[in-house]
């Protein structure tokens, strides 16, 4: 950009740099500089996939939402980065000192372009969280109202004017309108990878359906109602009946389908790892035990990625009705209880209680875990208060009984146990035969169809 003829209005004290700086000056250096810490805690966060710690996503403050949104990127880099930059630029040329006319109008232009740019992308990011995201991230928010604060400062002090203000300005927009025309053309930014495993496990040539393990439930003494299943106990009711009617008047009869039922529920089974074998009568599920396709999850109650998840895959399961059922297995990210995890986040102190919790209510009763499970992703209580909901769908006494066994932490530790072999490491999981799925999705189309092509 040419200079020539520049014309510029240089303040009393614009050549000083710590021996005497005026009030705009530490006003715009202590917006930047607040800006560059914000700006660097999000890149952060985004690029090592951390949770944002006091934006919990439990109100419309998610910093979760935003930053997993496609507005948070631009050219598959966090925007925070360019943000970094940008201060970056601020920073030093506010620090700096020139001592020609010369330098001192491509300093402060420098500093007006990196400031009018800051503050119109602070209100391009601002309307995205407010009008399409419909959640807020106080981080940004922070940085976005330096951007403006600094815009504002560089214009009102009216450092440059007249022609190289337009060019300034203009630079600036055309900045921003690019960041527009690239995050609106650009499709959502994939949040889960696809792990294939090989044909054989073990490295030997047996054919995968002979490596197949069964994968066992905990067998619980004290908690034998968690493997028995109700359609079971009909049957057994019925076919004790019926024997007592034939009994006592065998002119009677009765159907003697009826009668040759199998023992055994209907179930199925759902093949992981390519070399594990769970059967949908013996753990969490959500659907029928019988349904036509099943995959497994893991996931963790108070995971921000799981619970995003979790709406999507109710999405799919609306779309494909009985026909699909899912093994449901949380994996809690608590130390407490999941030795793979080193360090707790403050987030996942509870995911123990409430895995266990969850198990409980399952082995009580089957139909009332989905109700429940719906309830602790959609409402996010606290322990205490999913425990007094819990009370309210199954039986005190024996809810109780059945946290006070071993049944549900025995549960969890096998839970652990298979997160292990799949590798620990990211959750949520969706299990396929031969796939893994590993990270958020939150399109429940994207579901279906992972399910259609791994679960033909």
């Amino acid at each position: 950009m040419s200079m020539v003829g520049l014309q510029t209005t240089i303040p009393r004290d614009s050549t000083t740099t710590f021996s005497g700086p005026t009030l705009v000056w530490w006003t715009m250096f202590s917006c930047s500089a607040t800006a560059l810490v914000s700006s660097s805690y999000l890149a952060w966060a985004s690029l090592t996939s951390s949770a944002v710690a006091g934006c919990s996503g439990e109100s419309v403050f998610d910093c979760s939402h935003v930053l997993h949104s496609k507005w948070s990127t631009v050219l598959s880099i966090p925007v925070s980065i360019p943000a970094i930059a940008t201060h970056l630029i601020v920073l030093s040329m506010l620090m700096s000192k020139k001592n020609s006319k010369r330098g001192e109008e491509l300093r402060w232009s420098a500093i007006g372009f990196a400031s009018l740019t800051a503050g119109a992308a602070a209100l391009w990011f601002t309307a995205v969280q407010v009008f399409l995201l419909k959640h807020l991230c106080q981080y940004c928010l922070l940085a976005h109202a330096c951007g403006v604060i600094l815009a504002v400062m560089f214009l009102r002090n009216r450092t440059v004017q007249g022609v190289p203000l337009k060019w300034i300005g203009s630079a600036a927009s055309l900045a921003v309108g690019s960041l527009i025309l690239l995050q609106t053309t650009s499709a959502a930014p994939q949040t889960h990878e696809l792990i294939t495993y090989p044909e054989s496990q073990g490295g030997t040539n047996v054919p995968p359906e002979e490596e197949t393990l069964l994968f066992e439930p905990p067998k619980s003494a004290d908690s034998p109602q968690a493997f028995w299943n109700p359609g079971q106990m009909r049957n057994q009711f019925v076919r004790v009946a019926s024997g007592l009617v034939m009994i006592l008047s065998p002119e009677m009869g009765l159907s003697s389908e009826l009668i040759a039922d199998d023992d055994k529920p209907k179930v199925r089974s759902a093949l992981i790892l390519n070399s594990v074998k769970l059967e949908t009568g013996f753990w969490p599920l959500l659907g029928k035990p019988d349904a036509e396709l099943v995959f497994v999850e893991m996931f963790d109650y108070t995971c921000e990625h799981c619970q995003r998840t979790h709406k999507a895959i109710e999405g799919a399961r609306q779309k494909l009705g009985d026909r699909l059922a899912i093994i449901t297995l949380p994996v809690p990210l608590d130390a407490a209880c999941n030795p793979s995890i080193k360090i707790t986040d403050a987030n996942h102190l509870e995911s123990c209680l409430l895995a266990k919790l969850a198990i409980a209510v399952w082995s009580i009763d089957h139909d009332k875990f989905s109700e429940f499970h719906n309830y602790i992703f959609e409402k996010k209580p606290n322990y205490a208060t999913a425990l007094t909901k819990a009370k309210e769908l199954v039986d005190g006494e024996k809810l109780s009984t059945t946290l006070a066994g071993t049944l549900p932490g025995e549960y969890v530790a096998k839970h652990i146990a298979l997160y292990q072999k799949a590798g620990s490491g990211t959750i949520p999981k969706l299990m396929f035969p031969k796939t893994t799925s590993v990270g958020a999705i939150e399109s429940p189309d994207l579901i279906v169809k992972m399910i259609e092509q791994h679960l033909r």
